[in-house]
């Protein structure tokens, strides 16, 4: 189903808000997964910054799969994205019965940019909060390859890349921290399980296992795991391919999170 609007309020534009539903032959109570796209939080969308096997894969797998726009900067800075993510998950929550799906097993992807939003909103309960909702409904997380979970010292040298600023438009410190999933991590946040994936290549492994880090010492779940023979493009590029040995790794975590 094409271009179902997942929210609605004066001044939006419908087009930033919209969604694709894949849905599986015969669904009925079907797992969900809301995968959120790459793009440095400036461009791409539902179709062209996912890969072309994802949806039949995860569809094969007897999954309901949901590719989202939402809203990009710097028309939109920091956190339209997270405010859509959040909208997303919430519409997706209540209409998840009428695409086939079970409204109590959504899960949660993203890469790169989408990465940080899943991140972000599966641990600031703020996001969700304003749906009255909670972290607690999305059952899995999984983050696959961005370098921003610590806003605080992204770059290499530390510095926060000088691209990100067309996003996170503020030299406000605290804007810094609002939008870091790794300093936002709490005891009493009901965070789900994270399957955080990352490939060989410069400050992503280390920012994947510092929020697997911070996420196991406040006594949540979560993995950091290096992806061999991938790059930051083709991680999601060839997901769910012939061959491909992440995606069969992505539904084998989400089935896990079913059966506890």
């Amino acid at each position: 189903m094409r271009d179902v609007i997942y929210a609605d309020a004066p001044g939006l534009d419908p087009g930033d808000v919209r969604a694709d539903v894949y849905i599986p032959d015969d669904a009925d109570n079907a797992p969900v997964i809301l995968m959120m796209h790459g793009g440095a939080w400036t461009f791409g969308n539902k179709l062209s910054a996912l890969g072309m096997f994802q949806a039949r894969y995860f569809n094969d797998q007897g999954f309901v799969f949901i590719a989202v726009n939402y809203r990009l900067s710097p028309a939109h800075p920091f956190p339209a994205q997270q405010q859509d993510t959040a909208a997303a998950i919430a519409y997706f929550h209540e209409h998840a019965t009428e695409f086939g799906g079970d409204p109590n097993s959504i899960f949660l992807m993203g890469h790169s940019a989408g990465a940080h939003m899943a991140a972000l909103t599966a641990i600031d309960p703020d996001y969700l909060d304003a749906f009255d909702l909670t972290p607690g409904v999305i059952r899995g997380v999984v983050a696959m390859d961005s370098a921003a979970y610590n806003m605080a010292r992204t770059g290499s040298d530390g510095d926060i890349p000088e691209f990100y600023h067309s996003t996170f438009t503020s030299d406000d410190p605290d804007v810094w921290t609002a939008a870091s999933p790794t300093l936002l991590v709490e005891e009493t946040t009901d965070i789900p399980p994270f399957l955080l994936l990352y490939v060989n290549r410069a400050v992503a492994p280390s920012r994947a296992k510092e929020l697997a880090e911070a996420l196991n010492s406040a006594g949540h779940k979560a993995e950091a795991r290096l992806v061999k023979n991938r790059d930051h493009k083709s991680l999601n590029d060839r997901l769910g391919a012939k061959g491909d040995k992440v995606a069969p790794m992505i539904a084998d975590f989400f089935r896990d999170q079913l059966e506890d």
